[in-house]
């Protein structure tokens, strides 16, 4: 139920070379070292996908930070300490994302365990999720590019079914912008030539959300998209998180497909 996926031996190589160099830089009072740190983010993601699961349940902002307190209670860390750690990392993204490798570690390692439990009850309840992004889950963007794009398409296999949500979502990380020039976008292609697409419409805390919810009717023979972002003068930017989250077909989201925008692509006589 976790929803993260990458190449361990990426994850591995890479963190040994970031944890190599911790000694070397010192940490000011009030910010939280990168074991520390990864250990609450961990927590923290776990909580994120707790709270998208069941959204019922978490449906209002004070539900929300309930789970958020709880968690920092947890750690013994208070909101102060983990905004103080959040900027004065973010000054410092080379160990940032040298968390963020150890993070994704963890979260998989959890998943196998998941996997495991899963192996021996082969129910798949509703509202049960996966990543479904087989490519990085971090990107450094080049200012040498006026216009970044990650495209990704997903051809229908055995694990699709009617009614699925896919929640396309990434963090901005050292973006300076006063409104991020950034954008995303996710399509569902029918065999009948019909296309659903989603673009996204804002930011939250430096986060881009879109959810799509395809036919409950039928299955999409594929599922695409794209990530853009232009760029300010001089400015490099960090995409971090980045996930393609799949649920099962859910009541309280399906209401969504109403602000769903659709093309339909006549069929050619040869097909």
């Amino acid at each position: 139920m976790l929803c993260f996926k990458k190449s361990i031996a990426r994850i591995v190589i890479t963190g040994l070379m970031a944890f190599s160099m911790v000694g070397c830089t010192k940490l000011p009072d009030g910010v939280l070292d990168q074991k520390e740190m990864a250990a609450l983010l961990v927590d923290i993601h776990k909580g994120e996908c707790v709270v998208e699961m069941q959204r019922g349940a978490y449906a209002t902002d004070s539900m929300k930070k309930v789970v958020k307190q709880s968690i920092l209670m947890k750690h013994g860390v208070t909101q102060a300490e983990l905004d103080t750690s959040f900027v004065w990392y973010g000054n410092h993204i080379e160990d940032y994302l040298a968390i963020y490798e150890d993070v994704i570690s963890r979260l998989e390692e959890e998943q196998k365990l998941m996997k495991g439990i899963r192996a021996q009850s082969p129910v798949f309840a509703e509202g049960d999720s996966i990543d479904v992004w087989q490519l990085s889950h971090t990107y450094k963007l080049s200012e040498s590019e006026e216009l970044q794009n990650i495209t990704f398409e997903m051809e229908r296999d055995s694990t699709w079914k009617n009614g699925d949500n896919y929640l396309l979502q990434f963090k901005l990380i050292n973006n300076r912008q006063s409104i991020a020039n950034a954008k995303a976008i996710i399509c569902a292609e029918y065999e009948n030539g019909r296309v659903e697409f989603r673009p996204s419409s804002a930011i939250n805390n430096d986060w881009i959300k879109v959810r799509l919810v395809t036919d409950s009717t039928m299955q999409p023979s594929s599922v695409y998209g794209a990530i853009t972002y232009g760029y300010a003068p001089n400015e490099n930017i960090y995409l971090d998180s980045v996930s393609l989250v799949r649920t099962r077909n859910r009541k309280e989201t399906y209401f969504e497909r109403n602000g769903q925008r659709t093309i339909v692509f006549p069929k050619s006589k040869a097909e």
